[in-house]
């Protein structure tokens, strides 16, 4: 019975870890110009992940988000890589975005 109670047990922490978000962080890549990934098995918390990070950097620095690029891959998981600006209120840059989603081939 104990031996059933860890095969039962083990793959609840596996299949509870392999549900998580994994993300790389925020990433600077140039003048109020940052970067972050997500990947999931599922497309929808992947990009729901680097757009809150995205926009929950921008919120702590006072400033408003301003999505430039959206990049989707999908393997066996999802991949989103977005490429966004932290811009003051009021900067002219801050418009209605029309930024670019690219789906890499498989």
């Amino acid at each position: 019975m104990k031996i059933i109670a860890l095969i039962v047990s083990l793959s609840v922490v596996a299949l509870v870890s392999g549900c998580a978000v994994k993300t790389t962080g925020i990433k600077k890549v140039g003048p109020d110009t940052y970067t972050v990934s997500a990947d999931h098995v599922n497309a929808t918390p992947a990009k729901a992940s680097v757009l809150d990070q995205a926009g929950e950097y921008c919120a702590s620095q006072g400033k408003e988000l301003l999505v430039t690029k959206i990049l989707k891959r999908q393997k066996v998981k999802y991949f989103y890589d977005a490429t966004f600006l932290c811009l003051d209120k009021g900067d002219p840059r801050l418009v209605s975005p029309e930024y670019e989603t690219t789906v890499e081939p498989r």
